[in-house]
């Protein structure tokens, strides 16, 4: 099998001038995002899941202290008491979270902070064979983590305006019209490369390994909004057979009757998005269902969610080269054209629209929109080592948490790569998910 070369090392100058631009423009979508925090949530817990919005933006520049200038360098961090306030450490539980700065001093911590670190990365040696320099690698995990925690924001903002109960000013919804039959396509299956050698990839994604799937058929597009509305409409949610013991015992305690973030408005459903109620559209990937509900679902239709395997020979297989792809399209860093991603628009748009963002094996939308829960546990591939510390992936590897793959909306362009594996326990429903069924 042919396998995804890594890119070759970049000469330092030109590697640490790409990482300033790039941490650079991340920087200001965190600010746009701190700007638009309202003030009286700004140090609130709005969910037994999350630590205070406030907390995650001070957490960013932590993080990238901690990695460019402790870990990396052997500095110390230019805050300590701050320092220790937005770390994510047992002695510092969520609820000790709420003791936070104000606003403008969240502001000046971030920049402090990513001032220590592009000083780090002046005089840093990215020849070095040391893990956490050698090309950049710290500053690249701290961009990343940026970049993820830009998604956990966006979440939170939208559980704030769920919270504030925005009223309605648009038309009621109406009924959705039935929707069109499901296409699904068929895929040989075959032995390919799963998971990723690049330097810079997360230590779940590694290493690369041969696995084989069997020929199987996988819907050409997630799950939409219209379809969800029939599963309710024909009694979904109260049909126990369709359910797992520890679902139907999950749906009754919650009183689940929809995703989360929809409510009923006129003779349809209108949803709760990060700035606001809007209408929904009838061919939008369901988004913000728990694993439980996917899986429910799937059973629903006669058919059910696919292995992160079969997601990603799907997503990544070159049909032409018998390689893997980095993005479903190609190696080419995502564009819009392709695929709706990086906060862009404020919610999942219509599936189907990009084609320029196909698979090799002709599938849609498996980057971005909405992230797809899959049937496998998040456990670690042959080979596996915890990199740079145990927190990020091997302490989840439980058996107790569900991959989901792909990407949405709110996740920045990198982390749409195929090999990238996101995992959530099967209760859990705050983020943009949705789900793609299979045969």
């Amino acid at each position: 099998m042919i396998s995804t070369p890594d890119e070759p090392q970049a000469p330092s100058s030109l590697r640490k001038s790409k990482l300033r631009v790039e941490l650079r423009a991340v920087r200001a979508k965190t600010l746009r995002l701190l700007e638009q925090t309202p003030e009286r949530f700004l140090k609130l817990r709005v969910h037994d899941f999350y630590s205070p919005i406030g907390w995650h933006f001070g957490h960013i520049g932590m993080t990238e202290e901690a990695w460019t200038l402790c870990n990396a360098l052997g500095r110390p961090p230019v805050n300590c008491a701050l320092s220790f306030l937005f770390a994510n450490l047992p002695e510092n539980p969520k609820d000790d979270r709420v003791h936070l700065p104000s606003r403008e001093q969240i502001i000046a911590y971030l920049a402090q902070t990513r001032r220590a670190s592009l000083a780090a990365l002046n005089c840093a040696d990215l020849s070095s064979k040391l893990p956490l320099l050698a090309d950049g690698y710290a500053w690249e995990f701290a961009l990343q983590h940026e970049c993820q925690h830009l998604e956990t924001i966006a979440e939170l903002l939208q559980l704030i305006c769920k919270q504030e109960g925005v009223s309605t000013d648009f038309p009621a919804q109406q009924e959705f019209d039935p929707p069109a039959a499901t296409q699904m396509m068929r895929l040989a299956g075959g032995t390919f490369r799963m998971g990723s050698n690049w330097r810079h990839g997360y230590d779940n994604e590694k290493c690369e390994h041969n696995v084989e799937v069997s020929p199987f058929s996988l819907d050409r597009l997630p799950v939409t909004a219209s379809q969800w509305v029939q599963f309710i409409d024909r009694d979904g949610y109260n049909r126990e057979e369709l359910w797992s013991a520890a679902g139907w015992e999950w749906r009754t305690r919650e009183g689940a009757s929809c995703p989360e973030y929809w409510v009923r408005h006129g003779n349809g459903y209108a949803y709760f998005s990060a700035v606001g109620l809007r209408a929904i559209q009838p061919n939008e990937p369901v988004s913000s269902v728990s694993w439980f509900e996917a899986d429910a679902y799937a059973r629903w239709i006669g058919k059910r969610l696919p292995t992160e395997a079969e997601w990603e020979f799907a997503a990544a297989w070159d049909a032409n080269t018998k390689g893997m792809r980095r993005y479903p399209w190609g190696g080419a860093a995502p564009s819009p054209g392709q695929a709706n991603f990086g906060l862009n628009n404020w919610h999942a748009l219509p599936a189907g629209l990009r084609n320029s963002g196909s698979s090799s094996l002709g599938l849609l939308d498996m980057a971005g929109n909405v992230w797809e829960w899959t049937a496998s546990p998040f456990v670690p591939y042959p080979g596996f080592e915890a990199f740079p510390y145990d927190g990020y992936s091997k302490e989840h590897m439980d058996g107790a948490h569900f991959v989901c793959r792909g990407g949405s909306w709110a996740t920045a362009a990198p982390i749409l790569r195929c090999s990238f594996r996101n995992w959530y326990v099967p209760t859990y429903r705050q983020g943009f998910l949705g789900v793609r069924c299979a045969l």
